[in-house]
């Protein structure tokens, strides 16, 4: 696998031509410009990410190829038919595990911002039951994990909650949290000129550093 050097300026331009010729006949006559912009670059980063992720979570997959995100899209289940993405993630999670049953580590590239973080697609009840018994089991542990100043400057808190409070029986500080449908943290940024270089990598591998403690908590880890 080759070294990362970063992501290629013209992996964007790409992004945005194939988001406006959406079409078998322009990708098949860019293909290679896929495979040498898009694919081989992401490859080599998830090779770069991997011994990081490991060491926040042995289950992780290894292979690359199931890491990256495929070029063509699942159109069976949406209104979107368009048969190409004009981005490109990568996502590491616990082999075997389903994104509705488990968070997954992610870094992401699309054709205006750049971004990474963790989160879950669609969860279970099931799982997000378990969320939330860790969390009223150990509510001043979690509460300390996530309002630590770096990981609460670098990381907005996404996902649904509740219309209603469901659940009401912990302290005040608790209830925003276990009153969740879903969770996540992420980062964003416009600044896609920061990805051009190979420390971009370092970058999100200091990201999945100030994720780890609470990846490994919400996970039953520690």
């Amino acid at each position: 696998m080759s070294e990362f050097t970063g992501c290629p300026e013209e992996m964007y331009r790409f992004f945005w031509e194939i988001a406006f010729q959406n079409h078998r006949e322009f990708f098949e006559a860019n293909r290679e410009r896929y495979r040498t912009l898009v694919q081989q670059p992401m490859l080599a980063l998830a090779e770069r990410l991997l011994p990081t992720a490991l060491s926040i979570d042995p289950r992780f997959q290894t292979r690359p190829s199931a890491i990256v995100s495929r070029i063509r899209r699942d159109t069976r289940y949406t209104k979107d038919k368009s048969p190409y993405r004009d981005h490109v993630w990568l996502g590491v999670k616990p082999a075997g595990m389903r994104t509705s049953e488990c968070f997954v580590l992610y870094a992401e590239f699309e054709r205006e911002r750049y971004g990474y973080g963790m989160g879950m697609y669609a969860p279970e009840p099931a799982l997000m039951a378990e969320l939330r018994a860790r969390m009223l089991a150990r509510p001043k542990h979690f509460l300390e994990l996530v309002e630590e100043q770096r990981f609460r400057e670098r990381f907005e808190v996404f996902g649904e909650s509740y219309r209603r409070p469901r659940f009401t029986g912990c302290e005040a500080a608790l209830l925003p949290w276990v009153n969740r449908r879903s969770l996540g943290f992420s980062f964003a940024s416009p600044a896609l000129s920061r990805t051009y270089s190979p420390q971009i990598a370092d970058e999100i591998l200091e990201a999945f550093a100030l994720l780890k403690p609470v990846y490994r908590f919400l996970m039953g880890l520690d």
